[in-house]
């Protein structure tokens, strides 16, 4: 509803302004419900930049299924029913991606740059200097000696390791979020 919107929007735009106030740099936000708000954001803040960092489908649902469960632990009111977790991921990814897929191209040149998560694993100083020169941020080179310090603490970082998917899942995961694969050529068949 249209009040439910300008109180959403009153807020976040009241957020930032503190955020800004108390750090008087650019923000950056990491939030994936941001994913399916481009419009709304654009609308708000019209020189926004943004980053889209898409990641192998199957990888992202065990991801998501980790960090649910994991969570739901940790908030929870009442007894969450686990078979409603998988329901819940499949619905909102939909959401969510058909709706980025449909506004990312009101994005203006210069203040979008998609990359690839296995890239930024494999070389996060590279993919950080291309997301800077892509969306024209100054000074990559006064970030990079903290960047590679943090990079070099990362390193002996050991990322979840999740069983091989059932089939009928996977088989549900591709053809339910097909447009991704396709999108981004991920293969069918792939981890």
């Amino acid at each position: 509803p249209a009040a439910e919107l300008a109180a959403w929007q009153d807020a976040l735009v009241t957020f930032m302004k503190k955020l800004t106030l108390k750090v008087a740099r650019p923000i950056v936000l990491k939030s994936p419900p941001h994913t399916c708000r481009i419009k709304l954001l654009l609308e708000l803040f019209p020189a926004a930049r943004f980053v889209h960092v898409r990641r192998n489908p199957y990888t992202v649902f065990q991801s998501t299924r980790h960090l649910n469960t994991v969570i739901m632990g940790a908030v929870q009111f009442q007894r969450f029913n686990p078979a409603t977790v998988d329901e819940a991921i499949f619905a909102r990814y939909k959401v969510m991606h058909d709706v980025f897929f449909e506004e990312r191209g009101l994005i203006p040149a210069g203040q979008f740059h998609e990359l690839a998560f296995e890239d930024l694993e494999a070389d996060p100083i590279g993919q950080m200097r291309l997301v800077y020169d892509n969306l024209g941020l100054p000074c990559f080179d006064g970030i990079y000696p903290q960047l590679s310090a943090y990079v070099r603490i990362l390193a002996g970082y050991r990322k979840n390791e999740y069983p091989a998917l059932p089939d009928a899942l996977r088989e549900r995961i591709a053809r339910e979020w097909r447009r991704t694969f396709e999108e981004w050529n991920y293969p069918l068949d792939g981890p």
